[in-house]
């Protein structure tokens, strides 16, 4: 009996294994989301000029990095990258938008359904970081002893 729950979790085993896998899936689908929105801001927003090199490094930034995220299965240290990626993406992204909306002088409401996209998505990053901490901390844990 968990004297904190005052749940019998041998009994209750199955609905206990039924919630981690909802929670993982979620994450799954929160890593590809972010993975897809990155890719889709790639392909939707920027044009290939030969003659501006921030751009094209800027575009092989939002490529590489959701790549790097969606590698956490293989390697959670490379999933942890990926989501430091994404999180400072989004970071600049909400301070672009802030300034750009305000010196346009638009209207409060609008800043903000601009900005609560991103600060959202950076919600959405530090869980995924979480979870990549997570797994490299049980990585260590359960690694066999050195001889």
């Amino acid at each position: 009996m968990c004297p904190y729950f005052f749940i019998d979790l041998e009994k209750n085993k199955p609905m206990v294994n039924r919630i981690i896998k909802i929670e993982f899936f979620g994450k799954m689908l929160l890593r590809i989301g972010i993975a897809i929105y990155m890719w889709s801001v790639v392909l939707l927003s920027f044009k290939f000029d030969k003659e501006n090199l921030w751009m094209a490094l800027l575009m092989a930034y939002l490529v590489v990095i959701p790549g790097l995220s969606l590698l956490h299965y293989r390697n959670a240290r490379t999933g942890m990258i990926g989501g430091i990626g994404s999180l400072l993406f989004f970071l600049a992204s909400a301070i672009v938008l802030v300034v750009t909306d305000l010196s346009a002088n638009v209207a409060w409401p609008l800043i903000y359904l601009h900005i609560i996209k991103d600060v959202l998505l950076i919600f959405g990053s530090l869980i995924l970081i979480g979870e990549s901490l997570k797994e490299m901390v049980r990585d260590r844990i359960t690694a066999p002893f050195p001889k």
